[in-house]
């Protein structure tokens, strides 16, 4: 097995892993290496096909589908037929 150190712990980050190692009587070393698989095993792996069409796909999932437009600019609520800004 490998070894992980981990510099800058806040101590009270250490004391609350500590008393959680006494309540399950396991090494401190043993109580995190529990906790680290315990949140791993909890946590979504990322698949590529989660990743499809990048960052401006991933931003348009926080519109909903009525806000959505083609250049990506949601159409104002009080004048969907407002023609996009211009920045000159």
């Amino acid at each position: 097995m490998s070894d992980i150190l981990i510099r800058n712990v806040p101590a009270e980050l250490k004391r609350q892993i500590e008393e959680r190692a006494r309540a399950h009587k396991r090494s401190l070393s043993r109580e995190i290496e529990a906790l680290l698989q315990r949140a791993l095993a909890q946590t979504k792996p990322v698949e590529s096909r989660d990743l499809e069409g990048g960052l401006g796909t991933e931003l348009a999932r926080l519109f909903p589908k009525e806000f959505r437009s083609e250049d990506f600019i949601p159409p104002s609520r009080d004048d969907p037929e407002r023609p996009p800004p211009t920045f000159d």
